[in-house]
């Protein structure tokens, strides 16, 4: 069989029919899930940042000095989300997606508590080692919702193949990510806002119980959706 041929004998297979489709409780690995008509769903809560004017970064710096600066950015953002329980699923230069599972509002707590530290890291703590170089700019994105979990690419070949996560929530928290900007390096959609937990809506200030988000919206796909805006932070 030539490759031309195998290729649509595969592709063939992959479209015709339906998926053995499984409940997930936990953000999977790629040995997780099978190659073939096989997939996962699961909610989740999708986190995306992106580092704005990283092409710039080329013409401005050496290539050495852009490394530096995108490791440095990508360590910090992993860090964090790690440490609030995220999974990390997609490196792609200036950008990094991690998922949490999102059965509970503490799951989605944890995910935007996660974005308001990040914040705070790279815009205050560490602004001025960054600074030696370049002030960043960068904003976070996050949507929740179902998606379903498909593992894509060449079998047999750990470094040609990888998990892709298909829902709507993926791809409007991207959306979102790549408006937001500083100040506001935080934006959630509205589904996001309307299941947090309290602790994750209000703030104190000037003795004052306050809300510490407001309104914003965004256009995608033909349409306007309504997000939550922040520029509070949160320490660690």
């Amino acid at each position: 069989m030539s490759l031309t041929d195998d290729i649509k004998a595969t592709v063939t297979d992959y479209l015709e029919g339906d998926y053995d489709v499984v409940d997930a409780k936990v953000i999977p690995s790629p040995e997780d899930v099978p190659f073939g008509k096989i997939a996962k769903k699961m909610n989740v809560c999708v986190f995306s940042i992106d580092l704005r004017h990283s092409t710039n970064l080329l013409f401005l710096h050496d290539k050495q000095t852009a490394g530096k600066i995108h490791k440095s950015f990508l360590y910090v953002v992993s860090s964090i989300v790690k440490h609030f329980g995220a999974e990390i699923r997609s490196f792609n230069g200036d950008n990094l997606i991690a998922f949490w599972p999102a059965f509970h509002k503490s799951d989605l707590g944890s995910c935007v508590r996660a974005a308001m530290t990040v914040k705070w890291l790279l815009d205050m703590e560490l602004s001025p080692l960054f600074e030696t170089y370049e002030k960043l700019d960068f904003g976070i994105g996050v949507d929740w919702g179902e998606v379903f979990i498909v593992r894509a690419g060449i079998p047999r070949n750990a470094n040609n193949n990888d998990l892709v996560y298909v829902g709507k929530c993926v791809n409007l928290a991207v959306a979102i990510g790549e408006q937001a900007r500083g100040q506001d390096h935080v934006e959630i959609s509205r589904s996001t806002y309307d299941n947090l937990e309290d602790d994750f809506i209000y703030g104190t200030q000037n003795g004052q119980k306050v809300d510490m988000w407001r309104s914003g919206n965004m256009e995608w796909q033909g349409k306007k959706h309504e997000t939550k805006v922040t520029s509070w932070y949160w320490r660690i």
